[in-house]
């Protein structure tokens, strides 16, 4: 069994000691940490620790890959740090170093911005996808769509992309530390079905004289987070302006009502459509040609997870597809690449001569396959380890990708394609994205097989 312990307090001892760490968290795969001074980190050594996979610096913030142990460990961190530091035992992906934007890094530290914001709902989307899924594997059992069973499955796989932009507006006040019953008062007005109907019932809408747009904000992302943010800023304002004993009052109710108006007015709309935008460049390639989307987003989806980017992606591409058209046929075309990752994994396992190396990757390979394609523990561990894997994953996930594009196939829930999740994946295209997955993870077996690894490198 390994020692949690003394792998905690190697990771410590690696990082600066405890008095370096400001703030200390955890996701499914990785201990996050956020440091005073990035000078004291010995990352050469931090990597050669047993059971860590790989550190990777996101946002300004050190994330020590761990896979399947981050529990554990980070347990036993918390126990060693005691009160000494900022510990948010919740299983999180949040960037908790955004309070200090970088210089220079715009495009690093929204993206950071836009990851720490999603991935808080990643654990909702999951529920949301297997609830779906469970749904649509007893319909293939036989059991009628009528079923009131079923049909009560189904419209709870779809809450949360009915009020996608709730969960946003609570994810974002917890970032940005706004009042967050505040935040989800002035964020449901914009899916509260009486606000819609205002816009049915009369012939033009303003307010104070200022026309309003009629926008569909069930599927967006961005004014729900702006909304957070200029709540955060309002409150901090107004506490300073206003004396003690109006505070608890007036505080929320004027950030409320200096918000509402400047959202439906200026930032809802301006909000949609930058995601719309954004969207679009998905949608726009995809339209041109579905094989050529489809081998972009299989070919770098693997590299995209490194960075974070894919989170965000997932936010602001993938979950409005659904939300809009019931259906993810763009971004769901990276699923083969997920397969990639694994059979690369096998690859080595099959090919390396150095025993540990092999127990390593037949291991790690089995872990993320079992896991639900949570593809971190063999990504790190093994692939991008030794480098020639990740290449035959990145050109065996672009080949599978075009093929999945070619066939239309698509999802009706954000979550990874994995061998619990398949019924969300089932409809049009379903024999291609299968086909994709078999011909993407062949490729990338047969390459990783054939390139081999330099089994001294990293050792």
């Amino acid at each position: 069994m390994a020692d949690f312990k003394n792998m905690a307090k190697e990771i410590l001892n690696c990082i600066g000691g405890v008095d370096n760490i400001k703030e200390m968290s955890h996701c499914m795969t990785r201990l996050r940490l956020n440091l005073k001074d990035d000078a004291k980190v010995k990352k050469n050594e931090l990597e050669k620790i047993e059971g860590v996979m790989r550190v990777v610096v996101i946002g300004g913030q050190y994330q020590v890959v761990l896979g399947g142990i981050v529990d554990e460990v980070f347990a036993e961190a918390s126990t060693l740090v005691g009160d000494t530091v900022d510990v948010n035992k919740e299983m999180i992906q949040e960037n908790l170093d955004a309070d200090v934007p970088k210089k220079g890094k715009f495009i690093e530290n929204l993206i950071a911005l836009l990851s720490g914001i999603v991935s808080p709902i990643i654990p909702a989307m999951l529920a949301a996808g297997f609830i779906t899924a469970l749904a649509k594997l007893a319909v293939l059992a036989g059991v009628s769509e009528t079923n009131t069973t079923i049909q009560i499955l189904s419209v709870a796989g779809d809450v949360l992309y009915g009020f996608f932009p709730i969960f946003i507006g609570w994810s974002a006040a917890k970032y940005f530390k706004a009042n967050i019953s505040i935040t989800l008062m002035v964020v449901g007005l914009l899916v509260y079905p009486n606000f819609s109907a205002i816009f049915a019932n009369a012939t033009s809408v303003n307010f104070l004289g200022i026309p309003v747009t009629n926008v569909y904000y069930g599927s967006s992302i961005l004014p729900a987070i702006c909304s957070a943010y200029l709540i955060s800023k309002c409150e901090f304002i107004l506490r300073k302006i206003l004396p003690n004993a109006l505070r608890s009052i007036f505080v929320p109710f004027l950030s409320a009502l200096i918000v509402i108006p400047l959202l439906i007015v200026v930032i809802g709309p301006i909000g949609v459509w930058g995601g719309e935008l954004f969207a679009n460049l998905f949608r726009s390639t995809y339209e041109l040609s579905p094989v050529l989307a489809g081998t972009i987003i299989g070919g770098i989806w693997q590299i995209l997870i490194i960075f974070g980017m894919h989170i965000a992606i997932l936010g602001l591409v993938s979950a409005p597809n659904i939300a809009m058209y019931g259906r993810d046929m763009i971004i769901m075309t990276h699923a083969p690449s997920l397969i990639c990752q694994i059979t690369a994994g096998l690859a080595v396992a099959l090919k390396a001569k150095d025993k540990k190396i092999k127990k390593n990757a037949l291991t790690l390979s089995l872990t993320s396959f079992f896991s639900g394609n949570v593809i971190e523990p063999v990504m790190y561990g093994i692939n991008l380890k030794y480098k020639k894997p990740f290449i035959a994953v990145c050109i065996g996930g672009a080949i599978g990708g075009a093929i999945t594009g070619a066939a239309g196939a698509g999802t009706v829930a954000a979550v990874a394609l994995s061998i619990y999740t398949f019924p969300v994946y089932l409809g049009a295209g379903f024999g291609g994205l299968m086909l994709g997955c078999v011909v993407g993870g062949l490729i990338t077996f047969v390459l990783t097989y054939l390139m081999g690894i330099d089994e001294k490198e990293n050792a």
